[in-house]
C-alpha cells in the first residue's frame, strides 16, 4: 500500500487518509499514532538539522510504501518511484514490537540512500542523526531494533550496538573539535573522526553491506523455482494471440508476431528464471499487448502510421518502439530492470502501460497528429511573457545565485536573448506533453498517476547549483504534469505536492529566487504555450 505525498503533513498522514486506511487496510488507531509519531519526529530533527548546517539535506515529502504480507515479496532496498518514495515493512509500524524512533531513523537513512544510491554507508552517513538525543531515545531504538522483524533486522541491530560510538563522532560545524586536523572526515557529511575511533566506521558499514548481500540473496532464493508449466502457459498464449509486440533478449528477437508458435528461443531464454517472473512477464506482455490495441483502434486511417523514426526511439526501457519493425520491443534482458531475477517491483507494470502508451503517442506526435492549434500571434505572444518573465526572474535574483550562475547565462544568451534560449529549452520538451495528450486516452487512471509520481520528481542531483536557470524551466515543464490541463492526475493541490516533494521550495523559494506568486505566473504562462496543442480528431478518435 502507498500512503501518497499529497496525504502526508509534518505531523504524519491527513486525517481523511487515516480513516481510509483504517477502513480499507484494516490499521488500528495505534497503528496510525505510531505511522504519525515516526513522521513528525522524522520531519522535526531533519528540519532541525537543515537549519544548522549544509551536510544534512531538509526532510522532503514522499510516498510512504509500505510492504504487506511476506517481507520477501519486493526486493529489498529498491528505490521506487523514481526516489520519490520510502519502502518500509508492515512491521517498522507494529505497536507491539516497532517505535516511533524506528521509523524514524529509517525515513532519515532511507533519504540518504536515495541521495547517495548505496546501503552500506548510510549507518555512517546519517550518524549526525544521533547529535544531541537523550538515552532513552537511544534506548527506544535499540530496543525496537532488537525487535525488528524487517528483513534486515540485523543492520538495525548493528547500528544500536555502534551507538556508543556513533554519538562520540564530531562534526563541522555542530560539534568541532579543537584541533580539525587529528580528525578524519567522511565524505559529504561534516562527519569528523577522531584517531580513537578511526576503524569504526568501515567496520559498520561493512557490517551492512554483509547484512544487505545476505537480505538479497534470501529475497533471491525465496523466489529461485522454475516451473515450465509457467513457460508453456506463456507460448500458448502468445502463439493462439499473436499479439502485435516483440519479445528480446538484448539486441536479439526471441519471440516475433509473424512466427507466433515458434517458441524456441524464448523457451531458452527463460531457462532457471523464477517462476514468479515467467507470471510476471506474462502480465507484462498482456498489458503491452492492452495498450496497443486501444492505440491501434484509435487510428483513423491506419496506412497513415508513419515508420519508426530512428533518431527518435531509444533502444532500452520499460519498454521500446522498434526501430526497424515499428512495434513495441520487450527486453527480458534490460539490465537496470531485471525482469528475470524475480517477481515485478511495485508499480512496474503501471510504467509499463505508460511507457508503452507513450512509445505509440511519440510516434503519432512524429506523424504531426497533435497539431499547435493556437494562432501564430498567440504562440509568439506567450513564447515572449514567459521570455520576459524569466528574464526578470534571474535579474531579480540574489546577488549570490547571479555570480553562482553568470557562466551558465552566459552560455546560454550567446546567440539568443536569454529569456528566448530559456523558452527555446522549454519548447523541446514539447514533444512529451503532446505525446501525454494521446496516453492520458490510453490508460487506466493507475497508470496514469504512476507516470505522473514517476515524473514528477525531484532533480536536485541532475543539475549543477550553476545551471539552476535551466532546471527552472525543466520544473516549470514537469509542473505541468500535475495540471487540470492534462487531466494525469487526481491530485486536488498540485501546487503543494510539487514544491514540497521536490526541494523546490528549498532551492527556490528559501533561497530568495522566487515566490510563490511569481511561481505560478510562470507556470500559468508555461501552461499556455503547453496547451496551445491538440489531438487532430481526424486522425486519432478515442472511445
Amino acid at each position: 500500500m502507498l500512503v501518497p505525498i499529497e496525504h502526508l503533513t509534518a505531523g504524519g498522514m491527513s486525517a481523511p487518509f487515516a480513516a481510509f486506511v483504517r477502513e480499507r487496510a484494516g490499521w488500528s488507531a495505534e497503528r496510525v499514532a505510531l505511522f504519525d509519531a515516526g513522521f513528525a519526529l522524522y520531519w522535526e530533527r531533519g528540519t532541525a538539522l537543515a537549519a544548522r548546517t549544509r551536510t544534512w539535506p531538509a526532510p522532503r515529502r514522499r510516498h510512504v510504501a509500505v510492504v504487506v504480507g511476506d517481507p520477501l515479496a519486493v526486493r529489498p532496498y529498491v528505490q521506487l518511484l523514481n526516489t520519490s518514495a520510502w519502502m518500509v515493512y508492515a512491521a517498522d509500524l507494529d505497536p507491539e514490537t516497532s517505535h516511533p524512533e524506528l521509523l524514524a531513523y529509517l525515513l532519515a537513512s532511507g533519504d540518504r540512500m536515495a541521495l547517495t544510491g548505496e546501503v552500506s554507508g548510510a549507518a555512517v552517513q546519517t550518524a549526525l542523526w544521533w547529535l544531541g538525543r537523550t538515552d532513552e531515545e537511544y534506548a527506544a531504538f535499540a530496543a525496537a531494533a532488537e525487535r525488528s522483524m524487517r528483513p534486515d533486522a540485523d543492520a538495525l541491530r548493528a547500528v544500536a550496538g555502534a551507538l556508543g560510538w556513533l554519538r562520540r563522532l564530531n562534526h563541522d560545524p555542530l560539534r568541532r573539535p579543537a584541533v580539525v586536523a587529528a580528525y578524519r572526515s567522511i565524505l559529504g557529511t561534516g562527519l569528523l573522526v577522531s584517531p580513537g575511533l578511526v576503524d569504526e566506521p568501515p567496520r559498520l558499514a561493512a557490517e551492512c553491506e554483509r547484512i544487505a548481500t545476505d537480505t538479497l540473496d534470501r529475497h533471491r532464493a525465496a523466489h529461485r523455482r522454475f516451473d515450465a508449466a509457467a513457460v508453456r502457459a506463456l507460448e500458448t498464449w502468445l502463439g493462439e494471440t499473436a499479439p502485435a509486440l516483440l519479445v528480446m533478449a538484448g539486441e536479439r528477437v526471441v519471440w516475433d508476431p509473424e512466427r507466433p508458435t515458434r517458441a524456441g528461443a524464448l523457451r531458452r531464454a527463460f531457462e532457471g528464471a523464477p517462476v514468479a517472473a515467467i507470471h510476471d512477464v506474462h502480465r507484462d506482455l498482456t498489458a503491452v499487448d492492452r495498450v496497443t490495441r486501444a492505440f491501434h483502434a484509435a487510428v483513423v486511417i491506419p496506412d497513415a502510421l508513419p515508420a519508426a523514426v530512428p533518431a527518435n526511439t531509444m533502444q532500452s526501457g520499460y519498454t521500446y518502439l522498434h526501430r526497424e519493425r515499428r512495434l513495441v520491443a520487450y527486453d527480458l534482458a534490460d539490465p537496470d530492470i531485471e525482469r528475470l531475477a524475480g517477481p515485478a517491483l511495485p508499480y512496474a507494470r503501471l510504467m509499463l502501460a505508460a511507457r508503452t502508451a507513450h512509445e505509440w503517442a511519440h510516434l503519432a506526435d512524429a506523424a504531426g497528429w497533435v497539431p499547435r492549434v493556437a494562432g501564430d500571434d498567440a504562440w509568439r505572444t506567450d513564447r515572449q511573457t514567459l521570455a520576459d518573465l524569466l528574464e526578470t526572474v534571474v535579474q531579480d535574483a540574489p546577488r549570490a545565485v547571479r555570480e553562482q550562475t553568470a557562466a551558465d547565462v552566459r552560455a546560454l544568451a550567446e546567440e539568443r536573448p536569454l529569456g528566448a534560449a530559456l523558452v527555446r529549452i522549454l519548447v523541446s520538451r514539447l514533444p512529451d506533453y503532446r505525446a501525454n495528450l494521446i496516453a492520458r486516452h490510453l490508460l487506466a487512471p493507475a497508470e496514469r498517476e504512476t507516470y505522473v509520481r514517476q515524473n514528477v520528481r525531484t532533480l536536485r542531483a541532475e543539475y549543477a547549483a550553476a545551471a539552476r536557470w535551466r532546471l527552472l524551466v525543466r520544473y516549470l515543464f514537469e509542473y505541468q504534469y500535475l495540471q487540470p490541463a492534462l487531466g494525469m492526475t487526481a491530485i486536488e493541490d498540485p501546487l503543494a505536492f510539487f514544491v514540497t516533494s521536490t526541494w523546490f521550495d528549498q532551492d527556490f523559494f528559501a533561497t530568495g529566487i522566487l515566490d510563490e506568486r511569481r511561481f505560478v505566473e510562470l507556470a500559468a504562462t508555461a501552461a499556455r504555450l503547453c496547451t496551445s496543442y491538440a489531438v487532430d480528431a481526424t486522425r486519432l478518435r478515442f472511445a
